[in-house]
C-alpha cells in the first residue's frame, strides 16, 4: 500500500459509521451499558447469540438472534452458532468492492460493522485442577476467534473489539470526541494477538497431555508488552518489560506489582534494576514459605545412609509446591519420565514407592508404573474438618525417593520425573470406575500384556462426596503430615540485600528491626546502593530505621553512606511512603514496590527463560527447597538444633546465589558470601574473607557453610573449617565424597547431604 492509499483508507475509517454489530462475549463485563448505549444513543442494530441475547433481552435490549439472520437454529450443543456464510460474508465483504457487495445483494445479506467478541476463558479453565479432559475441551473457543480474525483481515471496514477496556474508547470514536485514526488498524492487530495467544495456549495444553509424552513441537510464549525501560544492562541497550500471559496471579511477582514511586525518567526501572529486584524477591518468598523451619526448632536427620521420604520425628516439613487438591477427594494422577524408558527393576522402586503411604496417609486404589509414566488413583486421608493430608507433600516424596533409588542403581544422574499432572478429581461413581479400568488396562492397551507386574490394585470404593477414611490412623501420622505453615505458626521477620543478583546481606528474627539490622551488617558496603525486600508490611517506624540506616550503623560497620534502588514489601502504608518521601534525598529517587502476601505457593508449572544468539532456553523453576526428606548425615556427629536452623538459612541462600556458590550463616544472618567463582575453593576463599572483612571474625566460630554443588575435594571445606566452620551442608555426588567426609570427623564437623543440587546461572 502506497502512502497516498493509506491516508485516504484512514480519511475513510473517520468518516464511517457503525449501523450494525454483532455481540457475543463470554466475559459479560459492562456489555449490558455498553450495548444499551449503542442501540439508545446511535441507532445500531444489535446481532447476538446465546447467554448474550438472553441477557441484553432480559435488560430491555433490542436484539436480533444470529439464527434469525442466518435462517438457520444453533445445533450441536452451542458449538455452531455463527459459523455460517450469512455471518463471515456480512464481516468479510469489502465494502470498496462492487462485486462483493453485488453477491451480499444477490443473497440479502447486510453487512456488519463490528464484532464485539470475547472468548472462552480456556487457560483459567485447564488451571483448575479438577478440571476434565472433556471439561477443557468444551472451552476450547472455535466461533469466536473465526469472527475475530474474520473482523481483523477486513479491518478497512469492521472493528473488532475483544476486550471490555476499549468499549468506552469505541463510544469516544462513535461521538466524534476522538478520531478512529488508526482505531481500525490497532484493534485488527490486537484481534491477531489474543487469538494467537489463545491457540498457542490450547496447543500448549495438548501438547503436554501425558499421551503425548515428548512434548508439543511449537511452543508458543504469550506476553503482554508492558512497554520500555530507563535502559538494558547499559545505557546504550534499549530494553522492554513484557509480562507472561497466564503467569499466577496469586503469586507475587514483579510485572503487576504496585508501584509507589512517582512518575518520571529518574524513576523507571532499568533491566538491571528488574534482574536484581527479581533475586531479591524470590529469596525472601522462598524464605517467608520456609519460616516455620527457620525457628531453630526443627529435627535434625538422622545419621547414616538408610532414608525414606518420610519426616522425622516431629518435624515440620513446608514443601515448596502449591496446594491443589480439595478435601476429601480422590485423584487421578500422572507424573512421566523425563524421555527415560525405566528397565524392570527401576519400575519395581517406583510401585514400591508409590505403594509405601497406602493406608498411612493415604488410600491407593490403583496403580501402575509403565516404561516412561506412571498413573495413581489415590485418596488422601483428611486430618480435621476442611484438612487433608497434602497430596502435593506425597507425590514429592514418591519422586524424589524413587529418582534418587533409581538413579544410584541404573548409575544415571539428573532429574527423573517430569512435574506431575493433576488431571481430574473423580466427581461420581462412574468416573471412578472408568478411571480404575483405564488404569488397569493400560498396560494391555500399549501391549505389555494383561498380567503386567507392575499394576498394583488397591482397596477401598469411592464414596459420594467424601473420603474412603476420614482420618489418620495416628497422631504420629497427623505430625508427619504437616505440608503447610501451621495454624498459628510464627511468620519470622525476613530482611534480604541483593547486589548484582547474588544475596549480600539476609537476616531472619523475630523482629523488624533486629532482621533488618542483621540483613545490613550482613556486608554494609554492598547493602549500599541494593535492593531491599522484606516480607512483612513496612510501617512508619520501620521507614524511619531504614532511612536512618548510616546513622545508627553505617561508621560502625565500615560504610561510606546508604541508599537503596529498590525496596520491595508486601504493602507500604502511607505515612510509611511520606516518611521515606521526606526522610533523605534517596528516599525521593527509591522506587517502592508493593507485591501483596509473599507466603502464596509458587506456580509449579512456571517456566524459566534464557536467551542465547539464535534462540531461547526453556526450563521449569527450581522449586526444591528444604526438601529435607532426603537430607542425610553423612558424618558421625549429627548437627545441633542451632546448626540445623543455620544449615536450612544458608542452603537456602546459596539456591538463590550465582554458581559456584558458597553461603556462610550464623544466628540467623548471612555473614559471608562466595559467589559466581570459576573455582569452589576461591568461592570458600571469598566467602571466609567477606566473613572477616565485615566485621563478622568472632562468628565464624561456630558457623555452618551451605555449597549449591557437591565438594570435587576436600580443600574447600578445609578453608571453611580452618575459618570456624562446624557444619556443613551440601549435595554429595563427589566421586571424593568419602575424603570430604573423613576431614570433617577428624574436626568433628557435622555434615549434611541434601542429594539435590542447586547450580544457578
Amino acid at each position: 500500500m502506497t502512502l497516498r492509499a493509506f491516508q485516504d483508507m484512514i480519511q475513510r475509517m473517520s468518516q464511517w459509521t457503525i449501523k450494525r454489530a454483532l455481540i457475543s462475549v463470554y466475559d459479560k463485563t459492562g456489555i449490558v451499558d455498553f450495548a444499551r448505549t449503542l442501540v439508545g444513543e446511535f441507532g445500531i442494530e444489535i446481532i447476538s447469540t446465546g447467554g448474550t441475547a438472553k441477557l441484553l433481552k432480559e435488560c430491555g435490549i433490542p436484539v436480533t438472534l444470529v439464527e434469525q439472520v442466518t435462517g438457520f437454529p444453533e445445533m450441536l450443543d452451542g458449538r455452531v452458532k455463527t459459523l455460517h456464510p450469512k455471518i463471515h460474508a456480512a464481516i468479510l465483504a469489502d465494502r470498496d468492492n462492487p462485486e462483493h457487495m453485488r453477491q451480499l445483494r444477490e443473497q440479502g445479506i447486510e453487512p456488519i460493522d463490528m464484532v464485539v467478541v470475547n472468548l472462552y476463558p480456556f487457560e483459567k479453565t485447564v488451571a483448575d485442577p479438577s478440571c476434565t479432559f472433556d471439561q477443557a475441551i468444551e472451552m476450547i473457543d472455535i466461533g469466536g476467534p473465526c469472527m475475530l480474525r474474520a473482523a481483523a483481515k477486513n479491518n478497512k471496514h469492521v472493528l473488532p473489539v475483544y476486550d471490555a477496556e476499549a468499549y468506552r474508547e469505541v463510544l469516544r470514536v462513535l461521538r466524534g470526541d476522538q478520531k478512529a485514526n488508526e482505531l481500525y488498524l490497532r484493534y485488527a492487530s490486537g484481534a491477531f494477538e489474543v487469538t494467537c495467544c489463545y491457540d498457542g495456549g490450547v496447543a500448549r495444553w495438548l501438547g503436554e497431555l501425558p499421551e503425548l509424552y515428548a512434548g508439543p513441537s511449537f511452543f508458543p510464549i504469550a506476553t503482554n508488552n508492558w512497554g520500555p525501560l530507563r535502559y538494558g544492562e547499559n545505557p546504550h541497550q534499549p530494553a522492554r518489560l513484557l509480562e507472561a500471559i497466564g503467569a499466577d496471579a496469586a503469586e507475587s511477582h514483579l510485572v503487576r506489582a504496585d508501584a509507589l514511586s512517582e512518575e518520571g525518567e529518574q524513576r523507571r526501572m532499568s533491566l538491571n534494576n528488574y534482574a536484581d529486584a527479581h533475586a531479591a524477591l524470590e529469596l525472601c518468598k522462598e524464605l517467608t514459605r520456609a519460616t516455620t523451619l527457620l525457628c531453630g526448632t526443627g529435627v535434625p536427620p538422622v545419621s547414616g545412609q538408610g532414608r525414606w521420604p518420610g519426616v522425622a520425628g516431629d518435624q515440620q516439613t513446608r514443601r515448596n509446591l502449591p496446594d491443589l487438591q480439595t478435601t476429601g477427594r480422590t485423584y487421578f494422577v500422572t507424573f512421566r519420565t523425563r524421555g527415560r524408558t525405566l528397565p524392570p527393576e527401576a519400575r519395581t522402586i517406583v510401585l514400591e514407592t508409590v505403594k509405601h503411604w497406602d493406608g498411612k496417609k493415604l488410600s491407593l486404589h490403583a496403580a501402575v508404573v509403565m516404561p516412561d509414566h506412571v498413573h495413581v488413583l489415590l485418596t488422601p486421608f483428611e486430618l480435621e474438618a476442611g484438612a487433608s493430608v497434602n497430596l502435593g507433600e506425597i507425590i514429592h516424596s514418591v519422586k524424589s525417593f524413587s529418582a534418587h533409588e533409581i538413579n544410584r542403581q541404573q548409575d544415571w544422574s539428573g532429574p527423573l520425573w517430569l512435574d506431575e499432572r493433576w488431571d481430574r478429581i473423580m466427581r461420581s461413581r462412574k468416573e471412578f470406575v472408568e478411571t480404575y479400568e483405564y488404569i488397569e488396562t493400560n498396560p494391555d492397551r500399549a501391549n505389555l500384556g494383561q498380567n503386567y507386574p507392575w499394576f498394583w490394585r488397591g482397596h477401598g470404593g469411592f464414596e459420594e462426596g467424601g473420603l474412603v477414611q476420614k482420618v489418620c490412623p495416628t497422631e504420629a501420622h497427623r505430625r508427619d503430615a504437616g505440608a503447610t505453615r501451621q495454624p498459628g505458626a510464627t511468620l519470622r521477620r525476613t530482611c534480604v540485600f541483593i547486589k548484582h543478583t547474588n544475596a549480600c546481606g539476609v537476616g531472619i528474627a523475630d523482629e523488624p528491626v533486629e532482621a533488618y539490622r542483621r540483613a545490613y551488617h550482613g556486608d554494609p558496603n554492598a547493602a549500599m546502593g541494593g535492593i531491599l525486600a522484606c516480607n512483612f508490611n513496612v510501617d512508619p517506624e520501620f521507614a524511619a530505621t531504614v532511612m536512618d540506616t548510616y546513622a545508627r550503623w553505617g561508621k560502625q560497620a565500615g560504610a561510606g553512606g546508604f541508599f537503596a534502588e529498590v525496596w520491595i514489601a508486601p504493602k507500604f502504608a502511607e505515612d510509611a511512603v511520606e516518611h521515606i518521601r521526606r526522610a533523605k534525598p534517596w528516599g525521593e529517587r527509591v522506587r517502592l514496590l508493593s507485591v501483596g502476601d509473599m507466603s502464596e505457593p509458587p506456580n509449579a508449572n512456571g517456566l524459566e527463560y534464557k536467551s542465547i544468539t539464535g534462540g531461547m532456553l526453556v526450563q521449569s523453576r527450581d522449586l526444591v527447597g528444604l526438601n529435607e526428606n532426603q537430607w542425610e548425615t553423612a558424618t558421625t556427629r549429627t548437627p545441633t538444633e542451632a546448626e540445623m536452623s543455620d544449615l536450612r538459612l544458608a542452603w537456602l541462600v546459596a539456591k538463590h546465589t550465582k554458581s559456584n556458590a558458597i553461603s556462610i550463616c550464623k544466628d540467623g544472618m548471612l555473614i559471608g558470601n562466595g559467589a559466581g567463582q570459576m573455582s569452589r575453593v576461591m568461592s570458600c576463599r571469598i566467602a571466609t574473607w567477606l566473613a572477616k572483612e565485615n566485621g563478622h571474625a568472632d562468628k565464624l566460630e561456630g558457623s555452618v557453610a551451605a555449597s549449591d554443588a557437591f565438594f570435587p575435594f576436600p580443600d574447600g571445606p578445609s578453608i571453611l573449617i580452618d575459618a570456624g566452620v562446624t557444619a556443613v551442608i551440601q549435595p554429595g555426588g563427589s566421586k571424593r565424597d568419602e575424603e570430604t567426609i573423613a576431614v570433617c570427623n577428624e574436626r568433628n564437623v557435622a555434615m549434611i547431604f541434601t542429594g539435590t543440587r542447586h547450580f544457578k546461572h
